[in-house]
């Protein structure tokens, strides 16, 4: 009877405290969600750093100094790669340039490939038969980049100041030829003694310094969560260990074993999956012709999305294909190599994705992860929903640790006769 009284207290105990830890835990993620991603993202490298400290180790360097070395060289790469995406990041005169020019490209591609001087003439065979699906199409793309009032506004008193090319102005005007837009006019502006618009360079917009500050106010706590769970010599794993009782200790801790060892093969092989096809999209603009801080920009871009499955490549290919149309004529290091930018742009990110698939993921990922494809694409998906970008990039560990969980309780729970 005693026993029967400890067992349902024990049991109200556990639950009690389960539920308590659920609410709670529930409370801190929406109270300090901003917080979230940095503590997320800070684990996530000390958890990928741990071989590096233990190699560092192995060779007699104190772990503390081998923290150190290892928090020196995330520093110095997020630095230059922080450098090189926010000298990237268009100020808001560059950005409504960036609109403009992208939106004349693309109408300029879209009437030669239907053989059309304009949109109300005649085409080619490509026009009669799908002509009115693809305007439609493009009605929507065109509304989509066209300036609002208040954009027009912004864009003319940068010509008042005499800050914008004729060449803008010119992709500007010709914009407003589409039948669907707004015809914002332009007032006309008075010519300089030499006949042009000087290009004068606008100054960076202080949009971006307080990008940078909101940014450094957040995601300061990561190198404090990097080091701290670096200096850990257990001390976490045992608390949560230490709460579990008796005689479920052994499958708990064979559950931690297998999520550590699962996880740390899916992270550190896609880290360096990733960072090889960001590398090998880098290098292979860079040879089409690409300015080298597009080369960069979008292979950070192409490199991090690939951790994204079947969504990855099409993310690093659009971006490619998007600079491609802007930019205008490319000059290949080697004589062989395509000039069209478009052809270039896509015979690298193939390039790149074959080597994936038949060289990187077999070598670095190998068989990490065992899901179907279908559970691939709807935790993707839900991700997305959930939350965004960082939803997708986190879906599939975030699966990954569920698995190990769920199949390591299975099989612990049978072998210790707990379920039948």
């Amino acid at each position: 009877m005693r026993n029967s009284e400890r067992l349902n207290r024990s049991r109200i105990f556990y639950f009690s405290l389960f539920t308590f830890f659920i609410v709670v835990f529930g409370y801190l993620i929406v109270a300090l969600q901003d917080l979230v991603l940095p503590v997320l993202m800070g684990t996530l490298a000390a958890y990928i750093s741990l071989p590096g400290i233990n190699y560092l180790r192995r060779k007699g360097i104190p772990k503390a100094f081998a923290i150190i070395i290892l928090l020196g060289a995330f520093s110095f790469l997020v630095f230059v790669l922080g450098q090189k995406i926010v000298s990237a990041i268009p100020s808001d005169k560059e950005a409504l340039e960036l609109r403009i020019q992208l939106q004349y490209k693309l109408n300029e591609n879209f009437l030669a490939f239907l053989g059309k001087k304009d949109f109300e003439s005649e085409g080619n065979i490509v026009d009669n038969l799908i002509g009115d699906e693809l305007d439609q199409m493009f009605e929507s793309i065109n509304s989509f980049l066209a300036l609002n009032k208040s954009e027009v506004a912004e864009f003319q008193s940068y010509i008042d100041n005499a800050l914008v090319s004729k060449r803008i102005l010119f992709f500007y005007n010709d914009n407003l030829k589409h039948p669907i837009l707004p015809a914002h006019e332009i007032k006309e502006i008075t010519q300089t003694d030499g006949g042009m618009f000087p290009m004068v360079s606008a100054t960076k917009s202080t949009s971006r310094i307080a990008i940078f500050l909101n940014a450094i106010s957040t995601w300061i706590i990561l190198p404090f969560v990097f080091i701290f769970i670096l200096i850990d010599e257990g001390e976490i794993k045992n608390f949560f260990l230490g709460i579990v009782p008796n005689r479920y200790f052994e499958m708990a801790f064979t559950t931690f074993a297998n999520v550590d060892k699962a996880i740390g093969n899916y992270l550190r092989g896609t880290l360096l999956q990733s960072a090889l096809v960001g590398i090998t999209i880098f290098l292979g603009l860079l040879f089409i012709g690409f300015k080298i801080q597009a080369a960069i920009l979008i292979g950070i871009v192409a490199g991090i999305s690939n951790a994204i499955p079947f969504l990855g490549p099409v993310i690093g290919l659009g971006t490619g294909i998007l600079y491609a149309i802007i930019v205008e004529g490319i000059d290949p290091i080697l004589p062989f190599l395509p000039d069209n930018p478009l052809l270039g742009v896509l015979v690298v990110v193939l390039t790149a994705q074959f080597l994936d698939n038949a060289v990187f993921q077999p070598l670095v990922l190998g068989k990490a992860v065992n899901l179907h494809p279908l559970v691939v694409v709807i935790g993707v998906t839900g991700g997305s929903i959930i939350a965004g970008f960082w939803g997708m990039l986190l879906a599939i560990p975030t699966i990954v640790i569920f698995k190990v969980v769920i199949s390591t309780l299975y099989k612990q729970a049978k072998e210790y006769y707990i379920i039948y």
